[in-house]
């Protein structure tokens, strides 16, 4: 089981966060969705889902803030790519 989290702009209340999980447990695959008024969405299911959740999410109209699972442990290649690092630390 994978565990993905995400952040999203703009708060919700408790209508449209119960609404949102609701649409994420829907998917097939995902076990539990939760989200809470800060715009952080956790989604616990199989693998290869994250472009569904992200599918999911901005078909309901939130836009993805960060993407905690893509970064979690930048190679870094990708630090080179975002410029991440000084020229100094090159």
């Amino acid at each position: 089981m994978t565990t993905y989290h995400l952040q999203i702009n703009g708060s919700s209340d408790a209508s449209h966060a119960s609404r949102l999980e609701s649409n994420l447990r829907r998917l097939v695959g995902v076990s539990d969705a939760t989200t809470d008024r800060r715009g952080n969405v956790v989604v616990r299911g199989g693998e290869g889902l994250l472009p569904l959740i992200r599918c999911a999410l901005t078909g309901a109209g939130y836009e993805i803030a960060s993407d905690r699972v893509a970064h979690r442990i930048p190679s870094v290649t990708r630090w080179y790519q975002q410029g991440w690092l000084t020229a100094s630390m090159r």
